[in-house]
């Protein structure tokens, strides 16, 4: 997995909170989590950047056809495998 400089992640980090209003970013969590959630192999920090590039993704205007095919699943998967998923 690719290691991303603090520059680069925190420049995601500030493009997702800017591009999403509360609710849009609630569902690139819940999809950025379910799509993530089996790469327990990962350390914790390619885990965290695997996530903040996911969350990206999910919030450009590419990634909003993904958003919105992997929504249905993920609220599924998160109801009964990860209650309380919250962004960070």
């Amino acid at each position: 997995m690719p290691n991303l400089s603090d520059d680069a992640v925190t420049k995601m980090r500030t493009f997702i909170k800017e591009r999403n209003n509360p609710a849009r970013l609630g569902m690139v969590e819940v999809v950025a989590q379910y799509v993530v959630h089996d790469l327990d192999d990962l350390a914790l920090e390619d885990k965290e950047e695997a996530l903040t590039m996911a969350r990206y993704h999910l919030s450009t205007d590419r990634g909003i056809e993904d958003l919105k095919a992997l929504l249905p699943s993920a609220v599924g998967w998160a109801s009964t495998d990860a209650p309380g998923l919250e962004y960070k």
